[in-house]
């Protein structure tokens, strides 16, 4: 083992190598920040290039690029709550937060911190435990599988402690929406609108960037601010690092979390930040100081999301199983090079294996580095007036809700989750559960369909399944026994929507959602069962949580009533969101009519004038939309634009 860790190490510190490492390294930092890039589309393009490597190049090269896409990522999500990947989306709920609190810096080095240590401690865990964990996983069938899926999202499900309730009801709403599409083992159509654009479902960065996204967006808006509500940003780069290592039980934590994530066939990085960010909230002191900006809820899914690689690797090298879909892009590559997945990877191609292994320590500590340099200018972002701010962003959400599948159907379907998420946020309603739940509801049906057709009900008494069973009720109890703990304790309970308008509309959007199930029921009523009971099992669970939480808000009304005279907020609140949703309706009608290449530098241009900047700022900030649109899309992605709807020859 050790002669064959220092010839793997040898090969990587070949001069060629590490050039080929630091530019991977470069390449995945800076298309991370984009949202919409991303790693996958790096690896595509350079995929040619790397079948004619030697081994230790293509290991250098690749994995360079794939080992730290959650690094750079980091940056959008704190500064302007867009996801620069999947990997990030759980950084946004106290990174973004911080940001608004002036805090920026130390959310960087929290985060970059973070991502370095569980980027080590992943390549550690993938040493230790490849001899231990190939038989564990081996051992686990359908049924293991359906049930650690439902654990998670048990977990994610109940991640508003204030508001458990809800944040179920948004899980089963991410599960009804991942049933779009065809069902692959009947080939019915479900809930596909006639239209071949929802045939593979919807794409889970349409859901990404308009929940999270434009929420946030419509309230920088009306705020008619800068990000941070603070003017000194600090020196928190080094206090932010501070607090990775105070926080180092978790950080440990929450990087095994992420290795077992990455070891689970089909999972990835969509959720392992997800499941990190749920296991901090459910075991740390003070869990409702998340998601207001509280540093913890930024180390918990950053040092997973790197951990995640070490621990995707292990079926990739053991099974020739990929663990992430970039690794399976890697996986090709690798094959075509000469390297052999299975046994070999542990006896004659061991060498090659622990090279992997120095490639995931060496490049996440380069791209810590990388990132800790540049924090402190990004940091700077976070003063930028909000006419600056907000345009820029709706074209980067835009063009990346676009480069979904390239079709005018990705911006209505961006607009109709952008909608939703606002009205979620209005609500108080948790929007994590929705996002895990579309990215984990194929799986479970799967593993559900595959449990009952092997071994029909009889696997819901294997030991292994009742052990995991029996997690995922305590899961589900939990915080339901920490709020009768802090009742006990005398601790008052986070406060719910105090308007009454907003109390009544919260009940109107449960009974819409109840509604929207029993609409579901109806159109699968002529289906096959295998293809209509997950809707069934959904509508059957759904409905009645639904009409529970109605009756505590009607309860909460009459309870509530003394308070019911404080305003909602400034009189001119209602004013300005009508009209930030009437500039996203500009954009989007604007993309349709003229194209994107007149629109977005005249949306960015025009959004910032009319709102206080200089002309000259304006014109500056509609030519970075521009150049942005062009460099990525046009001289990176080759995009054939669609037609515009008014000038079709500027296609």
């Amino acid at each position: 083992m050790i002669e064959a860790a220092y010839q793997g190490l040898l090969g990587i510190l070949e001069p060629q190598a590490m050039l080929l490492m630091v530019g991977g390294v470069l390449l995945s930092s800076v298309f991370a920040a984009l949202p919409g890039v991303g790693v996958l589309l790096i690896l595509t393009v350079v995929l040619p290039f790397s079948l004619t490597m030697s081994p230790y190049h293509a290991i250098a090269f690749l994995l360079g690029i794939g080992a730290v896409s959650n690094t750079a990522n980091t940056f959008p999500s704190v500064l302007i709550a867009v996801p620069g990947s999947a990997g990030s989306q759980a950084t946004i709920l106290d990174g973004y937060p911080m940001a608004r609190k002036g805090e920026a810096k130390r959310a960087f080095g929290a985060a970059f911190m973070a991502s370095a240590v569980g980027g080590v401690l992943g390549a550690i865990v993938l040493v230790a435990s490849l001899p231990i964990l190939r038989p564990l996983v081996l051992s686990f069938g359908s049924p293991e599988f359906f049930v650690l899926v439902v654990w998670g999202l048990s977990a994610i499900g109940v991640l508003s402690g204030k508001a458990p309730l809800k944040g179920l009801l948004a899980a089963i709403l991410g599960l009804l929406i991942a049933t779009v599409g065809v069902d692959e083992k009947t080939a019915i159509e479900r809930f596909s609108l006639d239209t071949a654009y929802l045939w593979e479902g919807v794409n889970v960065i349409l859901i990404g960037l308009g929940l999270f996204a434009v929420p946030e967006l419509i309230d920088l808006a009306v705020r008619r601010t800068s990000i941070s509500e603070t003017e000194d940003l600090g020196s928190g780069l080094v206090e932010g690092i501070k607090d990775v290592f105070r926080h180092w039980w978790m950080v440990v934590r929450c990087s095994a979390i992420g290795v077992w994530v990455g070891v689970l066939p089909g999972l990835g990085s969509s959720v392992a930040d997800w499941f990190a960010y749920a296991h901090a909230v459910q075991t740390e002191k003070q869990s409702e100081r998340f998601g207001t900006g509280d540093v913890r809820g930024v180390i918990a899914p950053e040092s997973s999301n790197n951990a995640k690689e070490g621990g995707a690797l292990i079926p990739t090298i053991a099974f020739g199983i990929p663990g992430s879909t970039s690794l399976a892009i890697m996986l090709a590559a690798f094959v075509s090079v000469g390297i052999h997945p299975g046994s070999r990877m542990l006896t004659d191609q061991l060498h090659l294996t622990l090279a992997m292994v120095w490639v995931l320590v060496i490049s996440n500590l380069m791209a810590t580095s990388l990132a800790m340099g540049f924090a402190g200018t990004f940091a700077r972002l976070s003063l930028q007036p909000f006419y600056a701010i907000v345009p820029v962003t709706l074209v980067l959400c835009a063009s990346a809700s676009f480069a979904a599948s390239y079709a005018h159907e990705d911006l209505y379907a961006f607009l109709v989750f952008s909608a939703v998420g606002y009205l979620m946020k209005l609500f108080d309603w948790p929007r994590p559960p929705v996002l895990v739940a579309v990215v984990l509801g194929f799986q479970m049906e799967t593993y559900l369909w595959l449990s009952i057709a092997r071994y029909e009900f009889a696997w819901l008494l294997r030991p292994s399944v009742l052990l995991l069973l029996a997690l995922v009720v305590f899961t589900l109890l939990l915080p339901f026994i920490r709020k009768r703990r802090e009742a006990n304790r005398g601790e008052a309970p986070a406060a719910s929507p105090d308007h009454p308008r907003l109390r009544a509309g919260n009940i109107v959007f449960t009974l819409c959602f109840a509604a929207l199930l029993a609409c579901a029921v109806s159109l699968s009523l002529d289906w096959p069962l295998r293809s209509a009971l997950i809707v069934y099992s959904l509508a059957g669970v759904g409905i009645p949580l639904a009409l529970l939480q109605v009756t505590l808000d009607v309860l909460g009304i009459r309870r509530h009533r003394r308070s019911d005279a404080a305003p909602a907020g400034p009189p001119d609140v209602v004013r300005r969101t009508a009209e930030v949703l009437l500039w996203i309706a500009a954009l989007v009608g604007g993309i349709l009519l003229i194209g994107f290449h007149v629109t977005l530098p005249l949306f960015t241009a025009g959004y910032a004038f009319a709102y206080g900047a200089r002309w000259r700022v304006a014109l500056a900030l509609g030519a970075l939309a521009e150049g942005y649109l062009y460099l990525v899309f046009d001289l990176l992605l080759h995009v054939l634009w669609p037609e515009p709807l008014l000038i079709p020859s500027w296609s």
